[in-house]
């Protein structure tokens, strides 16, 4: 009885992105992995670098040339979230970078 009470309960939604990114030490590329994505998609932004923006699927890893430590970085689950995100400067080495947020439902 308890259990078909609460089915009818819902509470805030999930919404995130978990990315893996590591740096080569000699600063010449960057190798990015879409851990997971609630989005579907994993969107990253390079700023100031080129290629700017990426989608990667989970899963997917790539490998950035000229891409090196001190690129700020900002991920998010959805392309219209990278507005307005603050960045994360890369640095030398592995880093795993998750952001996340909660949705009301109604």
């Amino acid at each position: 009885m308890l259990a078909l009470a609460l089915a009818g309960c819902h509470g805030p939604e999930r919404v995130g992105v978990d990315v893996a990114f590591d740096v080569e030490a000699d600063g010449s590329a960057t190798s990015a992995k879409c851990i997971a994505s609630t989005g579907g998609a994993c969107q990253i932004d390079f700023r100031g670098a080129l290629p700017q923006r990426v989608v990667l699927q989970p899963g997917e890893m790539r490998r950035f040339p000229e891409i090196g430590p001190g690129v700020p970085v900002c991920i998010a689950a959805e392309a219209a979230e990278l507005s307005h995100c603050q960045p994360t400067t890369l640095a030398t080495g592995y880093a795993r970078i998750r952001k996340g947020r909660y949705n009301r439902l109604a």
